[in-house]
């Protein structure tokens, strides 16, 4: 299965989608910050990336594009989890080069679902 990057400042939400990836089989590393999860995937490399938006410090957003525009964690997909269903969201998820957008909270099956289709792809060029 897949190793999975869980960021978020809530820690029940952390514990949420940690419970729901472990009962499908998936290894779940936990950052409870942007910066924490940027540090972490650095050196724990993981297969897929689940990152709120709403955090102090470095929000999803930043986070994402971080991600994104560093050689070694670029090819990783990341889904923003966001509570709100704004257009906005989606076009800057876009642009962050996010794989998409999750609703918080996130029902188990399209949880699973999402990450099996991230680990499932291949790598973007």
């Amino acid at each position: 299965m897949a190793k999975i990057l869980v960021v978020d400042d809530e820690p029940l939400f952390r514990r949420m989608l940690t419970d729901v990836l472990q009962e499908a089989g998936h290894t779940v590393i936990t950052a409870d910050s942007g910066a924490a999860a940027i540090d972490l995937a650095r050196l724990d490399a993981p297969d897929c990336i689940l990152l709120d938006i709403i955090m102090p410090g470095l929000d999803g957003y930043q986070t994402c594009d971080a991600f994104k525009t560093d050689d070694a964690l670029g090819h990783i997909p990341v889904f923003l989890v966001s509570a709100t269903t704004d257009l906005r969201v989606m076009d800057r998820a876009d642009q962050v080069g996010a794989a998409g957008v999750l609703p918080k909270p996130v029902p188990p099956e399209e949880l699973q679902h999402a990450v099996a289709m991230a680990v499932a792809a291949p790598p973007s060029p």
